[in-house]
């Protein structure tokens, strides 16, 4: 019986993990050789947030806008629809969407400058 339980919940944990593993996943900004800036087309649940991670340099400032076909996915950190940040580091750094409507298309565009 203790060893039928185990193995029930062992399954639910699993079906939850692999259903929330996306979701919790950050996108990776790739320029292409030459570039600073990048364009990301993908899709958003309702009151879901997707993250990005970007990598530059010290003194650098990542400028980033999104679009969606609902109107309602914005930038966590700014509550709009665009983000700006002057880096004080190098390294990577991220930044989120937030969809405040229902489940949508939408695009960042991401540069660096």
């Amino acid at each position: 019986m203790l060893k039928r339980n185990f193995v029930r919940i062992f399954i639910v944990a699993m079906i939850v993990c692999i259903t929330y593993t996306d979701s919790f996943a950050d996108i990776r900004v790739r320029f292409a050789p030459g570039r600073t800036s990048a364009t990301l087309p993908g899709s958003i649940s309702g009151d879901r947030a997707q993250c990005f991670v970007a990598g530059a340099s010290r003194g650098q400032t990542i400028n980033a806008t999104v679009s969606s076909r609902n109107g309602k996915v914005t930038f966590v950190d700014t509550g709009e629809t665009s983000y700006s940040k002057y880096l004080e580091r190098s390294g990577d750094h991220s930044f989120c969407v937030r969809n405040y409507g229902r489940a949508t298309t939408y695009t960042v565009t991401v540069s660096i400058q």
